[in-house]
């Protein structure tokens, strides 16, 4: 199997397990640090387990791997948290009141999710950058393909969800939606990741 598929089911494999994660910590983290800071914590968690099965490869790829995890972890945990806020006053500026992703229609989910997956991937590629910058050639095309793949990912997610799955209120639209971005988010990254292997660093 090559890197570059390793590197994508991978990729799939943690975002959704992360995720998986965040649902099911959501009421224990709420409890524990309350309600302004339960999206950060939740948010975090899903780039730790993201970094963590990407780290898998990268271990002996790249020699400072060690950092990989708790940058994943900051740069999706912000960047995460960043978009849903983002997103949540530009709905209330238009709205007059909350948005919530599960009653909206499909197309306006869809462009709220772009625009989380845009926000969230600007700051997983910029937190990852610091990892990579020892090899500045796919460094610098690492930001914009995580930018761009992870709004993709989250726009395709959603609307596979919706059209093929039976909506987020089913539940295999939910995980219709996980494993579509998740695909994708891995297949955009996963070119400059084989180039990795290009060099090996034995850690």
């Amino acid at each position: 199997m090559s890197l570059r598929l390793r590197w994508t089911l991978l990729s799939a494999l943690g975002l959704a397990l992360g995720l998986v994660a965040a649902l099911f910590l959501g009421a224990p983290v709420d409890a524990v640090v309350g309600m302004v800071l339960v999206t950060p914590v939740l948010t975090g968690i899903v780039g730790a387990v993201l970094g963590t099965s990407q780290w898998v490869l990268l271990r002996r790829r790249l020699a400072n791997a060690r950092w990989w995890i708790p940058a994943s972890a900051a740069g999706l945990g912000i960047g995460l948290t960043a978009g849903i806020v983002l997103v949540e006053q530009v709905g209330r500026l238009l709205t007059g009141g909350q948005l919530h992703v599960a009653a909206l229609d499909s197309g306006t989910r869809a462009g709220s999710l772009l625009v989380v997956g845009l926000v969230s991937g600007l700051f997983l590629g910029a937190s990852q950058w610091f990892v990579l910058r020892s090899r500045p050639g796919i460094a610098r095309t690492w930001l914009w393909v995580s930018t761009f793949g992870l709004g993709l990912a989250l726009l395709a997610g959603s609307l596979a969800a919706d059209f093929v799955f039976g909506g987020f209120a089913a539940p295999a639209g939910l995980v219709g939606f996980v494993l579509v971005a998740g695909l994708i988010a891995g297949g955009a990254t996963s070119t400059q990741a084989a180039r990795l292997a290009d060099r090996a660093v034995v850690v």
